[in-house]
């Protein structure tokens, strides 16, 4: 019987949800596709259909996680917009470390991406996603404030570096998130005085 496309996708929707919590709880070793296609009463065909394999599902829920992160630094940068363009960035690098730091991406991105996906792989969502962010942020604090700062490639690489890092010590609990956060204004501040 052939399916429709939303049913597809509700299916894929509903592998990616299984598939996910199955990850986060016990990670990417321990997390069988048997199990998942017997919880979620389908076929392997139906599996394999949609993921090549269980590191190609992985991969999704991976760019998934990413996608979500970049979703809260944004929400969190707009709900800030009234008290203006620093205050705003403050709101997203502070939602970025707190995303950081939940169990299920410490477990997924952190433990075991780097190993699933390997370090470029881990790179590429990770920059892919949110360097754009990061970039619009910049060019906004510089229109705002009257900054005297040129917002280069590097510039933009080097501050998301280190917000990455911050979040990613949060994640291992090495930083509170106010440590972290402290970090990345040092920075900021030093990179983009306030007025």
């Amino acid at each position: 019987m052939r399916r429709t496309a939303a049913e597809a996708a509700e299916t894929r929707r509903s592998i990616l949800a299984a598939a996910r919590a199955s990850f986060a709880s016990v990670g990417y070793t321990a997390t069988g596709t048997t199990e998942l296609v017997e919880q979620l009463d389908l076929t392997r065909g139906a599996l394999y259909h949609h993921f090549a394999d269980k590191a190609d599902l992985f991969d999704a829920v991976f760019v998934q996680l990413e996608e979500e992160l970049n979703d809260a630094v944004n929400a969190a940068a707009l709900a800030a917009a009234d008290d203006g363009v620093r205050a705003s960035m403050v709101a997203g690098a502070r939602a970025c470390i707190e995303f950081m730091g939940a169990s299920e991406y410490r477990q997924i991105a952190v433990a075991d991406a780097p190993a699933v996906l390997g370090l470029e792989r881990w790179h590429e969502v990770d920059r892919t996603i949110g360097l754009e962010s990061m970039r619009l942020g910049l060019e906004a604090l510089v229109r705002a404030e009257s900054v005297d700062l040129t917002v280069t490639p590097a510039l933009v690489t080097a501050l998301f570096g280190a917000l990455t890092e911050l979040g990613l010590s949060r994640a291992r609990g090495d930083l509170s998130v106010d440590e972290a956060l402290t970090g990345f204004l040092t920075i900021l501040d030093r990179i983009a005085p306030p007025g």
